[in-house]
């Protein structure tokens, strides 16, 4: 064999050679490339996932601190109602009848005077009772008194005691209940 032949040869070896070494290239690159697609496609379907729970989350979180806002503001929105029915049953025994206060003045005496007590009436019930003293010391109401203690049950007083008790009644009257 000639010199020109075995270089033929020597150089058709190092291009079958070599096509074999890129074919092995290409076919290990696109094995590499088909498994990072792969893995990029998992990782993009976790991140879905994972950002489809998170919105779930945070939709659940947000539909529940809505009830809670609703929850409050119907609570906020009976205990004004409430108020103001108090306020309005405070304004009528203020300025109420004759025979309102003589019915609440005999109701509280009975309830707290002892013989022997002293009965003070307020200022502006005392067309009711004009033969009792008058006192400015409340609004509305009496106060019952002796050497011991002294008992104001004004009308600030009346509603207080009566409030607790009765504001489940009257939410239930009006209705927000």
């Amino acid at each position: 064999m000639t010199e020109q032949d075995l270089t033929k040869k020597i150089l058709r070896n190092a291009k079958q050679q070599a096509n074999n070494l890129i074919s092995a290239a290409e076919k290990r690159a696109s094995e590499q490339i088909a498994a990072a697609q792969a893995q990029a496609d998992e990782r993009k379907k976790l991140a879905l996932k994972q950002g489809q729970d998170s919105l779930e989350y945070r939709k659940t979180q947000q539909e529940r601190a809505h009830e809670v806002s609703c929850i409050k503001a119907q609570i906020n929105a009976q205990q004004d109602w409430i108020e103001q029915a108090f306020t309005t049953a405070r304004e009528k025994l203020l300025n109420a009848s004759k025979q309102e206060i003589q019915t609440i003045v005999d109701a509280y005496t009975k309830k707290y005077a002892k013989p022997g007590d002293k009965i003070l009436i307020a200022k502006n019930w005392a067309h009711a009772f004009p033969e009792l003293p008058t006192t400015t010391a409340i609004n509305g109401g009496i106060i019952i008194e002796n050497q011991t203690y002294r008992l104001e049950l004004g009308i600030d007083n009346i509603l207080a005691e009566l409030r607790e008790p009765l504001a489940p009644t009257v939410a239930e009257i009006l209705g927000v209940l």
